[in-house]
């Protein structure tokens, strides 16, 4: 191989890395914007870290020969770096999803998990279902997350009502429903959160029961639009 070649292996794992960027960066945008659907960007950006990857991996090959006194040490020094730079958030957020069930799901009370209401004209044709009818879905979640049950608060449902509503507001969700506890019914706040990235939804269902004086129940349950897993995030 030529220094020309071994020059021009360090400028093409450098333009690979490049490329790669260019392509998550577009299809990041066009999801979050609605261009393309949720599978396609995802799918894109998959395979645009594939891209950086090449790069990256062609980048350690300039990289080995360049310290041996050849060209192009500077290019593949820089494709080395920025592909991992690049891949560090995708890999990572992969591997700790590899540890949670492919489920989409979540709520503190798996026998009686509050109901969405305001939210269901919202989530449209092509979005997960809200029934809880896949198979095993209560047991995967005990097994992922036993930590997941119902909050007993010792103060009065209104006060307890009125900091939760706050704190969803504070998570900067957008709220859908937020109707008071009366006459005996409980409070509910129906509201959605979205994602900075790809602008993926997850639905968020508040419950605010009355259990005696002084003495109220929060359940919570959190459903993602799409995917079959949510890498643990409503959680």
């Amino acid at each position: 191989m030529s220094d020309t070649a071994r020059s021009r292996l360090g400028t093409l794992a450098l333009r690979l890395v490049g490329i790669g960027l260019l392509i998550a960066i577009a299809a990041v945008l066009l999801t979050r914007f609605g261009v393309v659907t949720a599978s396609t960007g995802v799918f894109s950006t998959a395979g645009a870290m594939l891209v950086v990857l090449l790069g990256m991996l062609l980048g350690v090959v300039g990289l080995v020969r360049g310290f041996t006194g050849k060209p192009g040490l500077m290019p593949s020094l820089v494709a080395v770096v920025a592909g991992a730079a690049i891949l560090f958030v995708p890999v990572t957020s992969a591997l700790g999803g590899g540890d949670v069930p492919m489920i989409h799901d979540i709520t503190t009370d798996l026998e009686d998990p509050p109901q969405f209401v305001a939210v269901v004209a919202l989530r449209g044709e092509g979005t997960n279902p809200i029934d809880r009818s896949a198979p095993d879905l209560a047991n995967l979640q005990r097994g992922a997350y036993p930590q997941l049950q119902t909050l007993a608060v010792g103060d009065d449902i209104a006060t307890v009502f009125a900091a939760a509503l706050a704190q969803a507001e504070a998570q900067g969700w957008d709220i859908a429903d937020a109707s008071e506890p009366e006459n005996g019914e409980p409070g509910r706040i129906e509201a959605t959160d979205t994602t900075l990235l790809f602008g993926f939804k997850d639905d968020v269902m508040i419950r605010i029961a009355d259990d005696g004086p002084d003495r109220t129940l929060v359940d919570m349950r959190s459903v993602s639009r799409v995917g079959q897993s949510d890498l643990g995030k409503n959680a």
